[in-house]
This record gives C-alpha cells, structure tokens and sequence, in this order.
C-alpha cells in the first residue's frame, strides 16, 4: 500500500471518528508511541470502551493496523510489526470500577498504572501479587498483554493466575467478556487468559477483574553470597522444600549480585513475608541452611534490594528469558553467565519457575545477534527455551523472538484468524508473525 493512500485511509478513519465525546487525535509528538522504530500515522487516546470499539470497527473497515499502547513499558516484546497506522492509547481507561475488600476483588479499567492500584490497595491491606521489572509505569492492561511478571512469580505465580474475569474489544468492535467479579465463576474454558501475554493480537483488554492478596504482617529480605550456582540453587531447594514462608527467591549471576547487593558473587536474593512468627522460623532456617553450605548471609533492606533488582532487571537493549526445568537452571545459568561475560550481562533466575532473565548491553547488533544464539543453543541444551523480550529491530528482523513455532502453532493461528480475520490488531508482533 502506497504513503498516498495509507494517509487518505488515515484522514477517512480520523473523520469517521471524529464525533461528540470523541476520543482525542494526535499527529504529532508521535515518537512517545514507537515501536521497533515504526511510528504510527497517528494516536488515539480513549476515554472511554466505546471509544475502543468506534476506532477498532473503522480501522478495519479502512483496512488499517491498530497497536494498543499502554504504559510502554513492555513495549519491546514482540516481533517487528509489518505494519502499524494507528496508536491505541489505553491510557484514559483509568477508573478503579470496584474494589471488594472483604471478597478480596478488585475490578479496573485496562490503562490504570500498576503502581496506582497497588497504593488504592495496601490502604485496605491487600496487593495484587504482579510485580514487573520496571513496572512503575506500566498500566494493567499492558502488564496482561506482555505476560509481564517479577520476582513475585516464585510464591504467586503469573497474572493468569489472578485474573478471574475480563472485558474486551475485538478487531470489528465487538465487546466480549470472560469470568466476572466472584472468584468462582468460570464453567467450561476461561477464555479470557488467551489474551493474556498476546500483545494485543487477539483484542483489546479494556477491563480486568483479579483476586487479590492480603499484605503480609512482616517483611524481610536477605542476600546469601554463595560458592557457585549450584550451592545458591541447594539453598534455594532445601527453603522450598522446609515449607519456608518466601515471597521471592532469585539467584543472582555475580554481576547481579553487585548490581543489587553490592556484593560480585554468586548469590540467593530472597525476600521472606507473613506473620512475624513465621519470618522469624525462616530467617532462622535459612542461616542455618547458608551454615552448611558455607555462605555468606546478611540481613538487607526488603525495599531497597526490591528497587535495585527492578532497575537491575527492567527491559534493556537486549532483554532475554530463558524456561528450562528448575533443576536445570544452576548449570544453564552458569554457561549463559561463561557466554555473556564479556556483554556487562546481568543474570537472575526465579529457581522454581525455571525462569532466567539476562538483561544484555551487547557493543552493537552483530554482536547482540551472536549472543542471542548462543543463548538459545544453551537453552535448547537444557531442554528449554527462549524469548527475546527487548532487542535492537535489526536483531529481531532476523528472527522470531519466540523461538521456533511450537507443536501448538496451528492452533494459534486458527485463533488468530477467526478473532482478527483482517489482521488489524498488531500484525505480526505474536509468534510466529501472527
């Protein structure tokens, strides 16, 4: 499609939607919505769920690419988009629709910032269990879309796992919903958690209904300096398997350790919570399990190292995770640190996931290329995989972030297809260019 009528298919939308009560257009300062350094012809941001269902229904009756834009934070996940016209700003969905205390629910729009609602809740003593590397400024609905998740993941698992109902707009405008605001009340598939991590290439979160958690009484974070990976992994087990109360439990490459603990060893970051009792008993267990292994242990501030590991960690140049089996991740991330080294890579693990981050500063794309497929070969070694979170477009050209497709592919691309025939919504982010 030529500039010429892209722009004449752009100035038709932008009047169809320009209505009473219409969402507000923007054609300038559009570098804030860049993604893979493709600017869009304009942004949009609603107010409002209808707004979302008049701008997807006329975009793809113009036949044009719509991204759904958030906070931005996640915004380098995904593949290259082969095309993209239309800035979808959820930012102006910023209601709390309900809060429930004693269910301990919590119904929001898509663009209220994660770090707003989780100060609506800790004045009710309660928080929703997501904690993205830089997530600050990340938005509900774009912490969905991304699958984005923290340190937290040890004890409380991903979004899917708190998420209970959803509200969302499809590419032709059409309004659908999954769960509701119970806890239980999904009979049959839960439909909504397929829009989870899709990047929007499925439909628009605008509403999203979780269960939530009660904050805990007491709160204590500790660093172990450990011999090796393995020892730190050891430690890490013998916790799990003690029943010990961890809210977070990462192990750190040394260049991680003296990012976020000031200390360039191998090392456990582990953040202990719940009834003081009970963070006493595992303070105690856990120096006592560091004793025999012959580490280092130290008390340290539960809000510094959490601010410190997020710096550490939020998406860079090039961001990669890693899936292997938890018993696999002290000799996959000992050989992704031997790989690494020489990039000022930085390296945590959530051991009972089988998750590793690295966060990368590669010297330029060749080398970024070079140092994904060595990860990947590591992966692949251990029986895992890899995504590319967050790299260079010239890297992720010649690619798929995602991996080769799974044995489920098919089936993706049958949802794809019957959800978004006219491939409107972020076309070709998802896997395997979805």
């Amino acid at each position: 499609m030529s500039e010429a009528v892209t722009a004449h298919r752009v100035d038709e939308f932008v009047a169809a939607i320009s209505q009473p009560d219409a969402p507000a257009v923007f054609r300038d300062g559009l570098a804030a919505y860049a993604v893979d350094g493709l600017l869009p012809e304009v942004a949009v941001t609603v107010t409002h769920t209808d707004h979302v269902r008049l701008n997807l229904s006329e975009a793809q009756k113009h036949g044009l690419a719509v991204i759904p834009f958030g906070g931005g934070t996640h915004s380098g996940l995904g593949n290259v988009p082969t095309a993209y016209d239309i800035a979808l700003s959820t930012v102006g969905l910023d209601r709390i629709i309900a809060h429930e205390p004693a269910d301990m629910t919590v119904t929001v729009e898509a663009g209220v910032p994660l770090a707003t609602l989780q100060a609506v809740l800790a004045h009710h003593g309660q928080f929703l269990p997501l904690d993205p590397p830089g997530g600050g400024g990340a938005t509900v609905g774009g912490v969905l879309a991304a699958n984005a998740q923290g340190a937290l993941r040890h004890a409380f698992g991903t979004a899917r796992d708190w998420l209970i109902g959803v509200k969302v707009v499809q590419a032709d405008g059409t309004l659908v919903k999954s769960g509701g605001r119970v806890v239980k009340n999904v009979a049959g598939y839960d439909m909504g958690k397929l829009y989870v991590g899709s990047l929007g290439s499925l439909g628009v979160i605008v509403e999203a209904t979780f269960k939530l958690a009660p904050l805990p009484a007491a709160v204590a974070a500790i660093g172990v300096t450990c011999p090796s990976p393995h020892a730190a992994a050891m430690l890490l087990f013998a916790a799990h398997d003690a029943g010990l109360a961890l809210h977070a439990a990462e192990l750190l490459s040394p260049a991680a350790g003296r990012a976020v603990l000031g200390d360039a060893r191998w090392s456990a970051l582990v953040r202990v919570a719940g009834r003081a009792r009970a963070v006493e008993r595992t303070l105690r267990e856990l120096r006592e399990i560091a004793g025999g292994l012959r580490a280092t242990y130290d008390l340290r501030d539960p809000a510094q190292t959490a601010r410190a590991w997020d710096d550490a960690f939020a998406p860079g140049a090039l961001s990669l995770r890693v899936s292997v089996l938890p018993r696999s991740v002290a000799g996959a991330i000992e050989e992704m640190e031997a790989a690494l080294g020489g990039a000022a890579a930085l390296l945590s693990s959530t051991l009972g996931a089988g998750l590793i981050r690295a966060r990368v500063r590669p010297e330029s794309d060749a080398e970024a290329g070079m140092l994904v497929g060595a990860v990947r070969d590591i992966a692949q070694r251990h029986d895992g995989a890899l995504v590319v979170e967050a790299a260079a477009p010239a890297v992720k050209r010649a690619i798929d972030v995602f991996g080769p497709a799974r044995p489920d592919f098919a089936i993706m691309r049958r949802l794809k297809q019957a959800l978004d025939p006219s491939r409107t919504l972020a076309p070709g982010r998802f896997a395997g260019g979805l």
